[in-house]
């Protein structure tokens, strides 16, 4: 990599890292993007699933306490149910029309959500539903975060609970993802230099995102999630227009 390349990529990194350690989630949506001005778009996806696992990881083990675990473990299985599901979809269904359907999906999401539409009364359903969805969008698409962020936003967990039990979620999900990229021989030397490179960066931007988190009340936290669901849907629609 050049010179110009690496601070692209460092950038994407510090960035990311700082904003998933304020509000909990966003790594894959705002690094991969930027990487692949850098780096080969299946490099930008396996470092980008690292340093996410790295990130994710920390916040689980910072925030255990306000982990709502139960939540975690209906997440969890039944997003591993989702997997099959998804690549079954991905291998029968174009990928523009998957993304097509995805943009629809989060900006209803984020209408319910601006709304303050309360889905409490929907018990477990809801999770499980999210994350099989989650399961299905991360083996067809590699974006499995909107359905999780929706599920627990429409409970009104507060942001301290929401980020603990997203952050865990995508650490189980991080594990699982890897050690397939990992068996599947998708992991090469160009991705691992990569991470390695990043690797202060992404500690720096954790550490930045600590910091910061504390300044963030209940009403601008919804509101940043709402942004970053908001930029996650306009990334999928561009998908769906552009190829």
């Amino acid at each position: 990599m050049s010179a110009s390349e690496i601070i692209v990529l460092l950038l994407a990194v510090g960035v990311a890292a700082i904003v998933q350690n304020i509000v909990g989630f966003g790594f894959a949506l705002l690094a991969v993007p930027l990487m692949v001005l850098a780096v080969d778009p299946h490099d930008a996806v396996v470092i980008s699933t690292f340093l996410g696992l790295g990130s994710s990881s920390f916040q689980a083990l910072n925030g255990r306490r306000d982990a709502q675990w139960p939540l975690v473990a209906r997440l969890s299985v039944s997003a591993l149910m989702g997997i099959p599901f998804g690549l079954l979809v991905f291998n029968h269904v174009d990928e523009q029309v998957l993304k097509g359907c995805l943009a629809s999906g989060i900006f209803l999401a984020v209408f319910f959500l601006a709304r303050n539409t309360n889905f409490r009364h929907v018990s477990q359903r809801l999770e499980i539903t999210a994350g099989f969805l989650s399961g299905a969008l991360s083996s067809s698409l590699s974006t499995n975060g909107p359905p999780l962020v929706f599920a627990l936003q429409s409970r009104g967990l507060p942001i301290a609970q929401f980020r603990a039990t997203i952050s865990a979620t995508f650490t189980i999900s991080g594990v699982i993802t890897l050690a397939s990229f990992i068996a599947l021989g998708d992991v090469n030397s160009d991705s691992l230099i990569g991470v390695v490179i990043s690797l202060p960066i992404l500690g720096l931007g954790i550490l930045l995102g600590q910091k910061l988190k504390p300044r963030l009340n209940e009403e601008n936290a919804r509101r940043f999630v709402l942004m970053l669901l908001l930029a996650a849907g306009c990334s999928a629609l561009i998908g769906a227009i552009v190829g």
